[in-house]
């Protein structure tokens, strides 16, 4: 997440909190937010709900930087997907087949491999919608 340049694209079960819960991952993404021209995160999510029951540095910045960073449920029909993706600049990427085991395969420059992943996150993008668990709370 510290190379990424531009474009950061997740899909998580519950924002997988022992990574993306952490001082580093969320500093590493404000980095991409305050130094980067236009970036764009988007992050699917499959349990908003547990999220946001158990709170998340994640969703706190993404209510600072709604600009930048949007999140999206899954559709109904991607309920059996249990796989981790994050893809960044469209060139790299981290794969988990089990969501829930830290085995991975990550390539740095890959853009055949990162377009087949950014093709199936694409499909579930577009059929995922926002969720008032992910929204963010202003006073």
């Amino acid at each position: 997440t510290r190379q990424c340049v531009r474009y950061l694209d997740i899909i998580s079960r519950q924002l997988d909190p022992p990574v993306l819960n952490t001082p580093e991952f969320i500093d590493a993404i404000q980095q991409v937010i305050v130094k980067k021209h236009r970036p764009r995160i988007r992050i699917i999510v499959f349990e908003p709900d547990t999220i946001a029951r158990h709170g998340h540095h994640l969703l706190d910045l993404a209510a600072r930087h709604s600009s930048f960073i949007e999140l999206r449920k899954a559709s109904n029909e991607f309920h059996g997907y249990n796989e981790f993706l994050l893809v960044a600049d469209q060139t790299a990427y981290l794969h988990r087949n089990h969501a829930t085991r830290y085995e991975a395969t990550a390539n740095f420059n890959d853009r055949r491999q990162s377009k087949f992943y950014l093709d199936n996150f694409l499909t579930m993008w577009n059929l995922g919608s926002p969720d008032q668990n992910l929204r963010p709370i202003k006073i």
